[in-house]
């Protein structure tokens, strides 16, 4: 098995995209031979079709709420962290009708809304997920609550709200929608617990506690994460060899490896407070000031989320282009397609700083989101432009070994298969990060990737025995 193939576990899973010819689904040459696709769409092409035009890696994950008698049970696409202290994680769910795909889900957000907590669940790949998964897929949203009878699965109540847990779960992050409060510089933060945003509200959910199965919590067993797409480029480009004065400094340096694996010599330690249940169990403060970490490995989140990384570009003053690799990047509303960046402006560490990209989206009113994929030169450039500051690099993206094409509203990475031009259509503070709404007005696409040779996803992480 190579470096970047999937485990069998996991081989019923991935999502290969496009699946069909580009040409054949309203994509258009470009003079360059790239492929562009323009949005927004109207909404009777919505209503024909309202997958993702493209590909954006995004995790998935399995989500209970209850109020009273009511337990409901989603799906949902593109979790994500968005915010460290408080430590926040951002859900988005349809509530306007689109398609056969994206319809309404007012019967769990009501009950989301009126219960004020949730419990967000990995569980393994195998019969449970399966099972959960089939009990969504063939029950109407209007008999949610019908879903976790039908699933035939174990639960338990969650430690800090009423909403149902799968006992098969190896990870459980239990919230509470956050409540209105201001950040570091005193600002108010969260005035409401949601978000509109086209056909979808994003509910912003404080973490109280974290439950990890305990044989992961103490390293015998390791979640596997991939957190990038597979794919092979038909060819290659090379800007110009990084010079000497241009590589890291002896400060803190991140890690990355889109080969994630949890608990392991990279990682920081699950430090538990109790268990229960087989879990161990990480309780949060519920004052954001009690959760400050300065320490920068100290500072890194508590435990494993499923999270990807966009490459978020943007153009500097003097025509250079600037380039910061995020994980907390997720799509937000199918219509408009927005895709959101959680870019720091709070000054904690040096993991957590005010950030030159902040005031570039700012100022320009639009970013680029490239796609990142498996290989030994995208992953030393995400390392390398994570590490390394614009002004200390001369010209970042060509130090960091990547070639960029000039003429649109943000520098578009060509080493990568898939482009998001995007337009600043607001912007939310959340305490730590400012999170940028930006609505895609144009997709590009390398002229090497096809039906025959596509991006291979997997939304789910593996759990396995450590000398398994």
């Amino acid at each position: 098995m190579s470096a970047a193939a999937l485990s069998a576990a996991l081989q019923p899973h991935r999502y290969l995209w496009p699946r069909d010819d580009l040409a054949a689904t309203g994509w258009k040459r470009t003079t360059g031979g790239m492929w562009q696709r323009r949005l927004p769409e109207s909404d009777a092409a919505v209503a024909a079709d309202s997958r993702w035009p493209a590909l954006f890696p995004s995790p998935v994950c399995l989500v209970t709420a209850a109020h009273g008698a009511a337990m409901v049970l989603e799906r949902v696409v593109g979790p994500s962290i968005v915010n460290r202290f408080p430590y926040v994680l951002a859900l988005s769910f349809c509530v306007e009708p689109l398609s056969d795909r994206h319809y309404a889900r007012r019967a769990f957000t009501t009950v989301l809304e009126a219960g004020g907590g949730a419990a967000v669940q990995l569980l393994p790949p195998g019969p449970a997920l399966d099972r959960a998964l089939a009990a969504i897929e063939t029950t109407p949203e209007r008999e949610t609550s019908a879903r976790l009878t039908r699933s035939g699965l174990a639960t338990r109540r969650a430690l800090t709200s009423a909403a149902p847990v799968f006992t098969d779960a190896y990870l459980v992050y239990e919230g509470r929608l956050v409540r209105p409060g201001r950040d570091f510089e005193g600002q108010p933060i969260y005035p409401q617990p949601w978000l509109d945003v086209g056909s979808h509200r994003v509910y912003f959910l404080e973490v109280t506690a974290i439950q990890l199965r305990r044989d992961i919590a103490e390293g015998r067993s390791q979640i596997r994460w991939r957190s990038l797409p597979a794919w092979s480029p038909a060819a290659v480009t090379r800007a110009a060899p990084r010079t000497k004065a241009a590589g890291p400094g002896a400060g803190y340096q991140k890690p990355y490896t889109p080969h994630y694996a949890f608990p392991s010599a990279g990682t920081i330690a699950f430090e538990a407070d109790e268990l229960a249940d087989g879990m161990a169990v990480k309780r949060l403060p519920s004052e954001k000031a009690d959760q400050v970490e300065v320490d920068n490995d100290r500072a890194r989140w508590p435990c494993f989320f499923p999270s990807s990384v966009g490459m978020i570009t943007t153009w500097a003053a003097d025509g250079r282009p600037n380039l910061m690799p995020c994980g907390s990047t997720t799509v937000l509303s199918r219509q408009p397609l927005v895709i959101a960046p959680c870019v720091g402006y709070a000054a904690i560490n040096e993991r957590y700083a005010p950030r030159l990209t902040l005031e570039l989206i700012r100022k320009n009113r639009a970013f680029g989101c490239g796609v990142p994929f498996i290989g030994e030169r995208i992953v030393e450039a995400i390392k390398y432009a994570g590490n390394v500051s614009w002004q200390a690099a001369g010209d970042k993206v060509a130090q960091a070994g990547l070639v960029v094409a000039r003429g649109g509203p943000a520098p578009v990475l060509t080493d990568l298969p898939v482009h998001f031009d995007c337009e600043v259509v607001d912007e939310v503070r959340l305490g730590t990060h400012v999170m940028f709404l930006g609505a895609v007005r144009r997709i590009r696409v390398r002229r090497d990737v096809s039906a025959a040779n596509p991006l291979e996803w997997c939304p789910w992480a593996d759990v396995r025995p450590v000398d398994g």
